[in-house]
């Protein structure tokens, strides 16, 4: 495959853009990235896999200097276009980045005629950081604090996918900016429903807030996510402002409230303003966060090691 170089004038080549937009071009499983462009309007192209070159002239004629150290991959050109295909979805969805990237996986899987498509695609997890990396690039800057985050927000922040409002707040909740999210429908359904189920997350917040906190519509044996809130405290105060938002919003909407209990995470601010304000709603708590309770409480106590040990008090 080495040796002295030999050059071949072709009158044709397929031109494509790299996943990073990139013009390239294509001959014989070989594909070229540009490398320069001459004031006469020829261009100067390298092998992306070796040192081989080519030079395009502007009647497209294409001078290529063979001298490849390898054979040529015929799987080249199908992983570019998997790999342009799933860039493309990534920056046009909004759907989570595991799920594309596993789809257009098993997708390559299913129509590839060999297996040295699937042996030479990147690894999993790598086309998942990649394709993360792209996806930030296409969107606004990450806030670093809840003064850097836009307002009003941007309308792609502030519809579902088909253009329905699904931003329900912007504003104060207990004295620090907080967004509340839910879809008319998602209210209309919530509020029919006699019991409700709310919990907040830590986790995964984004950094500029203190919490997410959902609350759900429970009917039939399912929890179905009807609001999302994203809250900068955990005090009563912004539980109040909440939920009287959420009243508040349900009335505009002109719709009755038929919530009869509501189960919680044993969060004392929620609590207190279902007593205080709401006292003819059954407050219940959530028996995982009871357990979990219980757990401090005996770590608390010193009674882990205890009962780690003690048959009998397990018993």
């Amino acid at each position: 495959m080495s040796g002295k170089s030999e050059e071949v004038l072709i009158m044709f080549a397929e031109f494509v853009e790299s996943t990073h937009g990139r013009r390239q071009s294509c001959y014989l499983a070989y594909r070229y990235s540009l490398k320069r462009k001459s004031q006469n309007g020829s261009e100067y192209w390298v092998r992306v896999k070796c040192n081989a070159t080519a030079t395009s002239y502007s009647d497209a004629s294409i001078v290529v200097r063979d001298h490849h150290t390898h054979l040529p991959d015929e799987t080249d050109m199908e992983i570019l276009q998997i790999r342009k295909t799933l860039k493309r979805k990534v920056m046009e969805e909004s759907g989570p980045i595991d799920r594309i990237v596993e789809e257009a996986y098993h997708a390559a899987n299913r129509q590839s005629q060999s297996s040295d498509l699937i042996f030479n695609l990147p690894l999993i997890h790598r086309m998942k950081n990649t394709s993360q990396k792209q996806r930030c690039k296409t969107g606004s800057p990450i806030p670093q604090s809840i003064e850097q985050l836009p307002y009003p927000l941007p309308d792609v922040y502030c519809n579902t996918t088909k253009s329905e409002l699904f931003l329900l707040y912007d504003g104060s909740l207990g004295g620090t900016r907080s967004l509340v999210f839910a879809s008319y429908n998602d209210i209309v359904y919530l509020s029919q429903q006699e019991h409700w189920y709310s919990d907040g997350t830590f986790y995964t917040c984004p950094s500029i807030f203190c919490q997410i906190y959902s609350i759900h519509a429970y009917y039939d044996g399912m929890s179905t996510p009807c609001v999302f809130a994203l809250l900068g405290g955990t005090s009563e105060e912004t539980y109040v402002d909440l939920f009287s938002v959420l009243s508040r919003k349900m009335s505009e909407f002109q719709l009755v409230i038929k919530l009869r209990t509501i189960t919680i995470d044993f969060e004392l601010g929620v609590s207190n303003v279902f007593t205080k304000y709401y006292p003819s709603i059954i407050v219940r708590g959530c028996l995982f966060h009871f357990g979990q309770s219980l757990y401090r409480k005996f770590v608390d106590q010193g009674l882990k090691t205890q009962n780690k040990d003690d048959e009998n008090l397990r018993d």
